[in-house]
């Protein structure tokens, strides 16, 4: 009973920050702060908005097979494999651990700054890497809990019948 609550327990955290990120890509603010970062420091055009539509749809599918306990190992995995990305551009120079606040970085990314004026902005203090990290503990935790529910499944499905003498 306690894997059950758990295995719900972590789909539904996960899907909600899952589907809130994915909002965010698709309908926050313009140029987006992390993706339009990104793309400034990097120099790759594609970065905003494909790479952060991509993204968030990714995010949008994770969740919604992290709802269905059918898919929810799977929806688990790819959650995994989207913080790990987001936790890998934290780690890089493109981005780093710690990020412009996003109103201001959105609005300097808009009057044409250069990475170094970004430089210069209030940052979060690493609140978006430590989401990132949260999710993908999440999406671990998720998946643990339904690898751990289908093996009991499965030893239930093998083991004799009461009473069965042969």
């Amino acid at each position: 009973m306690m894997d059950r609550v758990l295995s719900w327990s972590f789909a539904l955290g996960l899907a909600a920050f899952l589907l809130f990120m994915s909002f965010q890509k698709f309908f926050g603010l313009d140029p987006n702060p992390v993706f339009g970062l990104i793309e400034a420091r990097s120099g790759i055009a594609l970065v905003d908005p494909w790479l952060r539509w991509l993204t968030g749809l990714l995010e949008l599918v994770a969740a919604g097979l992290v709802i269905w306990p059918a898919t929810r190992i799977r929806g688990a995995m790819l959650g995994a494999l989207v913080a790990l990305g987001a936790i890998a551009f934290h780690l890089s120079p493109w981005l780093g651990w710690r990020v412009p606040l996003p109103e201001q970085a959105s609005a300097a990314l808009a009057a044409g700054a250069t990475p170094e004026q970004m430089a210069n902005l209030p940052t979060d203090q690493g609140a978006l890497f430590l989401l990132a990290l949260v999710i993908g503990a999440l999406a671990v935790a998720s998946y643990v809990t339904e690898r751990n529910l289908a093996r009991q499944r499965s030893r239930k499905d093998h083991s004799p019948a009461m009473g069965a003498l042969a």
